[in-house]
């Protein structure tokens, strides 16, 4: 977040402002006027009620949703509580006695973060067999920490469209992660694909026709526009495994074989 700079002098099309003349020694003080007392009352009351429209203004701004008034749902209905897009071979091991999977693979991403896209890289095709031999369930949130609460930003409304996808086809979701990974673009590119442009993704990716209209619409932009604040983390990609953050030992030294390692301890 860009911090405001020192105070320094106003710009010289900005009035200066001093402060209060003093009585010149030699020269007789003002006559009191009871007018005058009335009247810096009556300036004064109404300067404690400007003060206190002006807290309540702040208060209200500071009180806006991640992204301000652009992160209100365009429905007017709020936002769409976070979830995660949940993948899982139907047989998937499971604890005993229960029918929750043993190991759970949480990862939160930004598909416009670079760190996120090596994490792809490195552990994708792993964590994609560990899923279909049933050893590993994984929860994807996607979030936005670089569209800085811009609603419109390429994180959200990519974040946005996987869970359109997801919705129609996880198996098509998964196309459409690797891809979006594989094409990301630069943090500080001119532009980003659009809308359309990640319609065609999805397509490409297998997902059916009627996802165009939940992307375009921006369905899910407000849930993950706020998802890093409803999920209270603060960096991507956050990897966690049954819960406990793992994320130092598969990022520090990026091997399929950390990630395995970690899975022992929880899954032998």
């Amino acid at each position: 977040m860009t911090q405001p700079g020192p105070w320094g002098p106003p710009p010289p099309d900005q009035p200066q402002y001093y402060g209060a003349p003093q009585y010149v020694p030699g020269f007789p003080p003002p006559k009191k006027s009871r007018a005058g007392w009335v009247m810096f009352a009556v300036i004064a009351v109404i300067a404690l009620v400007a003060a206190g429209v002006a807290a309540v203004i702040v208060l209200r701004h500071e009180n806006e949703p991640v992204g301000g008034a652009a992160a209100r749902s365009s429905t007017g209905s709020g936002p769409t509580p976070l979830h995660s897009i949940h993948l899982a071979a139907p047989n998937v091991a499971t604890k005993p006695g229960s029918s929750e999977p043993k190991a759970t693979l949480t990862v939160y991403e930004d598909f416009l973060c670079p760190f996120c896209r090596r994490f792809e890289q490195v552990y994708g095709p792993t964590i994609g067999k560990l899923i279909t031999d049933g050893r590993i369930a994984v929860d994807y949130t996607m979030v936005s920490i670089l569209g800085r609460g811009d609603v419109t930003s390429y994180s959200v409304r990519a974040g946005a469209a996987a869970y359109c996808v997801a919705d129609a086809d996880t198996a098509a979701f998964q196309r459409f992660h690797a891809a979006l990974f594989a094409h990301q673009p630069d943090e500080g590119a001119a532009s980003y694909p659009s809308d359309d442009e990640l319609v065609a993704q999805a397509e490409k990716a297998g997902a059916p026709d009627s996802v165009a209209d939940c992307i375009t619409s921006g369905k899910y932009r407000d849930m993950v526009n706020n998802a890093v604040k409803s999920a209270g983390i603060n960096s991507t990609p956050t990897v966690l495994l049954n819960g406990a953050d793992i994320g130092d030992a598969v990022l520090q030294s990026p091997d399929p074989q950390a990630l395995l390692d970690q899975l022992k301890t929880v899954s032998g």
